[in-house]
């Protein structure tokens, strides 16, 4: 899976894809790109790249890969998810989404996603989950689940290293 960084109007933002309702699993929900690991590919990387580009029309030669999260699991439909996060060298980038599995593609901004407000705890809107969950939400998409949790762990890489970026306070 590929989480694809890009610059628009001077903003950082992040691509997520809504999910067909004619995809096997995860019908109608938020996710980044990506799926199965095909025989031809070199390692999950490769997949995640292809996958990117299959999907979304993403050049992988366009990518600068900037490291990989830890793998998720899915849980319910029993994935065992590797998300790669990768910058896409060309600002304003054009997407072309995959009919079978892409409903719509979603440009989140960064900053609005890195917000407090944007995460939530409660009943996921749009799905009749019965229990209350954690998901964020930034100008109605709603992310949830294995990329809520994609999301959570990313957002916290950032702010790890935002604060080693900070310089130290100085003695005196």
């Amino acid at each position: 899976m590929l989480v694809p960084f890009f610059h628009r109007a001077g903003r950082v933002y992040v691509l997520v894809i809504r999910r067909t309702d004619r995809v096997p699993t995860h019908k109608g929900q938020v996710a980044f790109p990506g799926g199965a690991a095909e025989p031809e590919d070199a390692d999950l990387l490769a997949t995640a790249l292809r996958e990117a580009q299959e999907e979304v029309g993403i050049d992988p030669a366009s990518v600068t890969v900037l490291g990989a999260l830890r793998p998720f699991d899915t849980r319910v439909s029993d994935f065992l998810v590797s998300p790669f996060c990768g910058f896409l060298d060309a600002a304003d980038p054009t997407f072309e989404g995959q009919d079978f599995e892409v409903a719509e593609m979603l440009e989140v901004p960064l900053d609005q996603l890195r917000d407090p407000g944007s995460r939530r705890w409660g009943l996921v809107p749009g799905f009749s989950l019965p229990i209350p969950l954690p998901y964020y939400e930034v100008n109605g998409i709603v992310i949830w689940g294995a990329s809520g949790g994609i999301v959570a762990e990313l957002l916290e890489a950032l702010d790890q290293a935002e604060a080693r970026l900070e310089p130290e306070p100085a003695e005196g």
